[in-house]
C-alpha cells in the first residue's frame, strides 16, 4: 500500500471522470469500491472516511483503486499554522527548518541571505488576517513573522501584546488546478436521453440513495429531471384527451353524420349512438347503424360500425375513411347485393364520403335460417372501390369462404379442413370443397367433394329456403370407414368393413334442425372385409334353437351387399348378399327408428351334406340382436 495513505489527515477530491462515474454504474461496480467513491467529498479526511465505513483497510484499499483509476485525487492544500503548531506539539518534523524568509526583520538583513521557500516558486502567497481584541493574542506583523519562523517557538505569546495590535501572516496559497485541456476520453459526456430514460426506470440503489441524502443535508435543493417533467407532460396530456373522448356530446353531431351517411351511400341512414373508441383500432364508432328503411325488404343493419379516417381530410370536403370495420352482420345474399351498391354509390366524386377499405369481424353467413358464425374478413375492391368479393375465415382458421356477388345472387366457395358444422357434431370433415350459387330463395350447390370417415363422398344439392325448407341431391361415396360411421351414429364399433355406393335424397322439414330425421333416400352399397357384431350366423345354425338366443360373437365376410331405403321412420336394408368362404346367406334386415331389428338371413353352408339354407330370424335391440331358428 502507498505509504501516503497512512497519512489520516489526507483529504481526497472526486475528479470529473469520478463525478461522471457516479451517474454510470458500469463505470466502478464492486460495491465497497463505489461506496468510498460516493463518501469522498473533498472535505473528509481518511480517517473520518474510515469511521463511517467502520473497515479501515477496505477504505484504503478503495482509496488507492480510486485514485489509481483517476477517480479521486489528493487535495493539495497546506494546513493552517494551527494545525502545525498541533503536530509541532506532537514531535512532527522539529527537527526541519524552514529557510530564512525575505520578510522577517530579525537579524542583520544584509547578512541573511534572501532564501526561497520549495513552495513558493509554484504557489501564490495568500494572506490569512487574525483577528483582533482577543485578549491573550499575540500581535503579529509582516515584520516580525515570516513563513521560516512558524514554530512552536516563535508562536508563543507575546507579553506587551495589545487588543489594538492587528497581525497578517504571508502563507504560501493553493496552487490553483491546472487549466490544461483534457484528453477527449477522460472529459465528462453529457448522458443521452436513453440514458436518461434508462437511469428513471431503474432501480436505485442503497448507496444512491445515501448520496441523495448526503446531498440534502448538505442543503442542495432538489430539482426536477427534464426527462420526468416530460413525461408527466404526455401523461397529463394524454388525461385530458382522455377525459375529452369520454364527455364530449357526440349526440348534439348525429343528425350531421346520418346526412353524411345517406348522401354518400343513397339510402336513408340511422345512428343508435356515437363516440370515438381508441382500442383495439381508434376511430368513430357508431352503434346500431341501419340503411334503408325498417319496411324495406333490402334494409341491412350493422350492429357497429367503426370508420377510421384519413387524418388530412378531415377538413376537406371529401371525407375517405381509410378502413371501415363491420361487426356483428349478418351476410345474407340480400345483405351482400345491399352492400354492393351502397359501395357503388360511394366511390362517386359527388359523395360526401369514401372509404378505401372495408373489413368485417365476428360475422356470420346466413341462408335461410342456415347461419356458419364467427367469421372475419375483408372486402375485396376493384380499383375504382367497387365490390368484387368478400373474403372470410372462422376464428379457429379451419373454415374458409368466399362470396361473389353476380348478376342473378351471389356465388358461394366454401373450403375446409378439420371443420366440424358445430361443436357438439359428431361429423367432421377432414377436408372440404363446395361450389354453388345462391340465387334467391334456392342454394343451388354444383358440385360438393369432402373427405370423411377415412373416405370421399361428392354430390350435388339443391336448398330451397322459402316455405317450409327443403332440400334434394345426390352423393357418391367409396372407402368409408364403417366403425368411424357407426360411432358417429352412436353403435361404437360394432360393424366394421369399407363402404361404397350411391344414394339420391330428399328432405322437407319445418326447420333446418328437424331435417335430418326427415330424410329419405334410396340407393345401393357394398362392404368389403367386414363384421357384423352381435350377429353370429354360423352358431345359430348349429345350435338350431326354436327360441331368441343372445349368442353374441361376430360375422365376418369378405362382401356384403344389398339396396338401402331410408324413410323418417326405418331404415330397410334389402336383396342382402354375404359371403363367407364356405358360408353364404341372404336375406333383408329392417333397422327402426328407435334402433330395434326386425329380419330374415337365409343361411347356407356348403360343407355340410346337407346343402338346405337354414332360415334364421333376427330380432332385438340394435346392440344385442337375439337369433333364432325359423321353421323352413
Amino acid at each position: 500500500m502507498d505509504p501516503d495513505l497512512i497519512d489520516p489527515n489526507l483529504v481526497f477530491a472526486r475528479t470529473a471522470a469520478g463525478e461522471e462515474a457516479m451517474l454510470q454504474r458500469t463505470r466502478v461496480v464492486q460495491r465497497n469500491v463505489r461506496m468510498v467513491l460516493i463518501l469522498v467529498d473533498g472535505n473528509a479526511t481518511v480517517t473520518e472516511l474510515c469511521n463511517k465505513t467502520g473497515n479501515a483497510e477496505i477504505t484504503q484499499n478503495a482509496l488507492l483503486e480510486l485514485e489509481n483509476d483517476g477517480f479521486i485525487e489528493r487535495r493539495v492544500e497546506k494546513d493552517s499554522v494551527w494545525r502545525h503548531g498541533r503536530k509541532a506539539a506532537n514531535g512532527k518534523n522539529t527537527a526541519i527548518l524552514e529557510p530564512v524568509s525575505e520578510f522577517s526583520t530579525f537579524g542583520n538583513k544584509a547578512e541573511s541571505a534572501p532564501a526561497t521557500s520549495p513552495s513558493s516558486r509554484s504557489q501564490v502567497t495568500r494572506i490569512i488576517p487574525f483577528p483582533g481584541n482577543r485578549q491573550g493574542t499575540p500581535s503579529l506583523t509582516p515584520s516580525t513573522l515570516t513563513t521560516s519562523t512558524l514554530t512552536p517557538t516563535t508562536l508563543t505569546p507575546a507579553p506587551t501584546a495589545t487588543a489594538s495590535d492587528y497581525g497578517t501572516v504571508f502563507l504560501p496559497k493553493a496552487a490553483p488546478e491546472s487549466s490544461a485541456v483534457l484528453p477527449a476520453d477522460t472529459l465528462p459526456q453529457k448522458p443521452s436521453l436513453l440514458e436518461h430514460l434508462q437511469a428513471l426506470t431503474r432501480r436505485v440503489p442503497a448507496e444512491d440513495l445515501a448520496k441523495r441524502k448526503f446531498r440534502r443535508r448538505g442543503g442542495q435543493r432538489l430539482h426536477l429531471h427534464w426527462s420526468m417533467g416530460l413525461m408527466l407532460g404526455l401523461l397529463l396530456v394524454a388525461a385530458m384527451l382522455a377525459l375529452v373522448v369520454l364527455f364530449f356530446p357526440y349526440a348534439r353531431y348525429l343528425p350531421e353524420v346520418e346526412e353524411a351517411l345517406a348522401q354518400s351511400t343513397g339510402r336513408s341512414a340511422k345512428v343508435g349512438a356515437m363516440s370515438v373508441s381508441v382500442y383495439p383500432k381508434p376511430g368513430l364508432l357508431l352503434d346500431n347503424v341501419r340503411f334503408g328503411d325498417q319496411a324495406d325488404s333490402d334494409a341491412i343493419l350493422i350492429p357497429a360500425l367503426r370508420l377510421q379516417p384519413v387524418i388530412g381530410t378531415l377538413l376537406s370536403p371529401r371525407i375517405v375513411f381509410r378502413e371501415a370495420e363491420l361487426r356483428s352482420i349478418s351476410l345474407s345474399a340480400r345483405t351482400v347485393a345491399t352492400l354492393s351498391r351502397i359501395l357503388q354509390s360511394a366511390a362517386r366524386q359527388s359523395a360526401t364520403a369514401g372509404v378505401l377499405q372495408v373489413s368485417v369481424v365476428k360475422a356470420e353467413l346466413s341462408f335461410a335460417g342456415l347461419r356458419i358464425g364467427e367469421m372475419n374478413g375483408d372486402f375485396e375492391l376493384s380499383g375504382e372501390r367497387l365490390l368484387e368479393a368478400i373474403s372470410l375465415r372462422s376464428a379457429d382458421g379451419k373454415l374458409s369462404a368466399q362470396l361473389r356477388p353476380t348478376a342473378s345472387g351471389v356465388a358461394v366457395q366454401l373450403e375446409g379442413l378439420g371443420w366440424r358444422p358445430a361443436q357438439d357434431s359428431p361429423y367432421v370433415f377432414d377436408s372440404l370443397e363446395l361450389k354453388g350459387e345462391i340465387s334467391g330463395p334456392d342454394f343451388v350447390i354444383n358440385s360438393v367433394e369432402s373427405r370423411v370417415f377415412d373416405g370421399l363422398v361428392r354430390g350435388t344439392a339443391v336448398l330451397r329456403g322459402s316455405g317450409h325448407p327443403a332440400m334434394a341431391g345426390e352423393i357418391s361415396f367409396e372407402r368409408i370407414n364403417v366403425a368411424k360411421l357407426g360411432e358417429a351414429w352412436g353403435v361404437a364399433r360394432q360393424f366394421e368393413g369399407e363402404a361404397a355406393g350411391k344414394l339420391k335424397f330428399s328432405a322437407s322439414s319445418d326447420s333446418w334442425s328437424a331435417m335430418l330425421p326427415a330424410l329419405q333416400a334410396t340407393g345401393g352399397f357394398t362392404i368389403h372385409r367386414g363384421s357384423l357384431g352381435g350377429i353370429d350366423l354360423p352358431e345359430a345354425v348349429r345350435r338350431v334353437s326354436a327360441t331368441p338366443l343372445t349368442l353374441g360373437g361376430r360375422t365376418r365376410f369378405e362382401e356384403l351387399s344389398g339396396a338401402i331405403s331410408v324413410t323418417p321412420g326405418a331404415s330397410r336394408f334389402s336383396r342382402l348378399v354375404l359371403n363367407a368362404g364356405l358360408m353364404q346367406s341372404s336375406g333383408q334386415i329392417e333397422v327402426s327408428h328407435d334402433r330395434q331389428l326386425r329380419g330374415r338371413m337365409d343361411v347356407q353352408m356348403r360343407g355340410r351334406a346337407d346343402h338346405t339354407a337354414m332360415p334364421i330370424v333376427i330380432s332385438g335391440p340394435l346392440k344385442s340382436p337375439l337369433t333364432q331358428t325359423a321353421g323352413r
